[in-house]
């Protein structure tokens, strides 16, 4: 662990004006990008209810559309994969929370791979449970043995069609690693490590494709409690949108990924269980640095918390000296997510600070397979994308109230003039 001051390199992004600035517009050469898509103005399905029967959700980390039409939602409040018909009326439900054979933790993706089984991924444990297409418990798997035998750390995404898991392994003995104060007792801790991208089979050994790169850094607050009997360290995350944050999105055959920073995403086809070299996905908002208006608010939001003015203090000097330690320019990304539309176009999210949370979020659709930028599309306000079909996207959305459902939209392919 280092205490001198680190290294910090963080890629192109957009900025803060004062007073917020109208939205980013998507262009390509200085040409705003076509319409790719539009979405009906309601939705086809929406599953969900406040009744508290089968169909009520809490929680939810994944749903896709199967290809029977019917939709299958990883509900994680009761840890269970829950069936609707292709109306969105509940049919049935599988799996609880536990730690027996049907059961979970940390309910993750989902899957539908090639025979039609479904892949559900614990995320807690590391294992992966199959089930038959109507619902029976076929087998399960534990992928994270190999890794906790070695002290290895890696990221599960997601399923390739044939079962293998996609993740990022960090690469032992490279990275960043630093602690403003003092460690580990009452610290700010920074890491930025080194990952690999690696296919999973189900034995849990990672088979590495794709090159080396900057992983997703992250900032850590530190601080001890003592008790009547004990010591106890604990620590919550320091979210920041201008730290570096590698996305991942895998369908079918398809995994895309690359740092939310930059406009470099690579996209492989992985043909029989192998990743086929791969292809580059441009475009987007240009970089602009981010204001000091803004860093002092982000500090002043973090140490609100400490009750006393010392420890406000104290942390300011920590959050101070690390934001100090950043060469160059400090900014916001370009890009908040990735998503992967069925046949392998890649769709990124555009992070625009003037656009509000929980309004319409605003994609970037573009065909890796030609390099062709299909162009933009425009989600709901409050729609999450779980599942992109050709011609519906599947995603999650809350009510005022907090109540969860699942909305299946039509997706209208726009003409070439842009029209629906």
């Amino acid at each position: 662990m280092k205490n001198s001051r680190h290294k910090l390199v963080l890629g192109a992004v957009v900025a803060l004006n004062v007073g917020f600035p109208a939205p980013v517009v998507a262009t390509r050469g200085g040409q705003e990008l076509p319409v790719a898509y539009s979405l009906s103005e309601e939705p086809r399905i929406q599953i969900g209810t406040v009744d508290g029967d089968g169909s009520s959700l809490f929680g939810v980390t994944d749903a896709i559309r199967l290809r029977d039409g019917r939709v299958l939602v990883a509900d994680g409040g009761s840890g269970s994969l829950k069936f609707f018909d292709s109306l969105g009326a509940f049919v049935g439900a599988v799996g609880r929370a536990g730690d027996g054979p049907g059961e979970f933790r940390r309910l993750g993706r989902v899957a539908e791979l090639e025979d039609g089984a479904i892949a559900a991924l614990d995320r807690l444990q590391g294992r992966v449970t199959e089930f038959s297409p109507d619902g029976g418990l076929a087998r399960t798997y534990d992928v994270s043995r190999d890794f906790r035998s070695t002290e290895r750390s890696v990221h599960l995404y997601g399923f390739l069609a044939d079962g293998t898991l996609v993740g990022l392994e960090e690469i032992e003995g490279e990275g960043v690693e630093a602690n403003y104060g003092d460690f580990p007792s009452s610290a700010l801790m920074y890491r930025a490590p080194v990952v690999q991208p690696v296919l999973i089979d189900t034995l849990g050994r990672a088979v590495p494709f794709g090159r080396p790169m900057p992983g997703s850094e992250a900032l850590f607050q530190m601080q001890s409690s003592i008790g009547s009997e004990s010591v106890r360290v604990g620590g919550r995350l320091a979210l920041a949108p201008f730290l570096r944050r590698v996305a991942v999105a895998v369908r079918g055959t398809w995994i895309a990924l690359g740092p939310i920073e930059g406009h470099l995403v690579s996209a492989f086809n992985a043909r029989d269980g192998v990743p086929q070299g791969h292809v580059a996905v441009f475009g987007g908002p240009p970089p602009k640095e981010m204001p000091q208006r803004v860093r002092d608010e982000w500090i002043d939001e973090k140490v609100a918390r400490f009750p006393s003015r010392t420890e406000r203090r104290t942390w300011r000097d920590r959050y101070e000296e690390f934001l100090a330690s950043v060469p160059g320019p400090m900014t916001f990304p370009p890009f908040k997510a990735l998503a992967l539309q069925e046949g392998g176009a890649v769709w990124r999210e555009v992070y625009d600070p003037a656009l509000e949370e929980g309004g319409p979020s605003h994609w970037i659709v573009t065909d890796p397979s030609t390099l062709g930028f299909g162009g933009t599309v425009v989600l709901p306000p409050g729609f999450r994308p779980y599942d992109i079909g050709r011609d519906y996207v599947l995603g999650g959305w809350s009510d005022e109230l907090g109540i969860e459902f699942v909305r299946l939209y039509d997706l209208i392919e726009a003409s070439p003039d842009g029209s629906r």
